[in-house]
């Protein structure tokens, strides 16, 4: 017979101590979300696919918050108006940040920055080496570079903090290397 949950109730009315299977209210509601949200749905999965935009393991408070609100669509949850101007708001943030990336201008300024910020960071190493800190010193302050470094390969952008951790480096050591040089 199939499944019964898909037939339609007349064609089986006519038959005798057939259980009809109802669908929950929880399938209701998933079958609503479906058809009301459906693209959103599946703007929401291009979404979550995006590992530039969403790197993998996140655990960035916005990003959890998209995960939940997807899951709330496809769980069937009622969206209530606040949630689907959420929803609203998550898809228009997406998509500047599309138009951002695909736009030539904005990649050039970013590669430039990218280059820009790498020469530093060599230049800071080779203030640290001209230094001549203690070994336990230097590597502890060349893993910070390196980590600082590969932080700005893979994402293009370097935090408020890292900049300013990386300018210190730069005054301390600069300072030790003018001081030795004087002596």
């Amino acid at each position: 017979m199939g499944n019964l949950k898909h037939q339609m109730i007349p064609e089986i009315s006519n038959v005798k101590n057939v259980t009809v299977v109802k669908p929950t209210n929880v399938e209701k509601q998933i079958e609503e979300n479906k058809a009301k949200y459906g693209k959103r749905i599946k703007q929401f999965q291009a979404i979550l696919e995006d590992e530039k935009y969403i790197p993998n393991g996140s655990t960035n408070g916005y990003y959890t918050f998209i995960l939940d609100m997807y899951k709330a669509l496809i769980h069937g949850r009622v969206i209530t108006p606040k949630m689907a101007e959420a929803n609203t708001k998550i898809v228009k943030r997406y998509s500047a940040h599309l138009r951002k990336e695909h736009n030539p201008d904005y990649q050039r300024k970013k590669l430039d920055f990218i280059e820009e910020s790498l020469a530093k960071i060599g230049m800071v190493k080779r203030l640290l080496k001209r230094a001549k800190y203690t070994p336990g010193y230097t590597n502890r302050s060349m893993y910070f570079l390196n980590s600082v470094e590969e932080f700005l390969k893979k994402n293009g952008k370097l935090s408020v903090k890292q900049r300013k951790a990386l300018n210190s480096m730069y005054k301390r050591f600069e300072k030790r290397v003018n001081k030795g040089i004087t002596k």
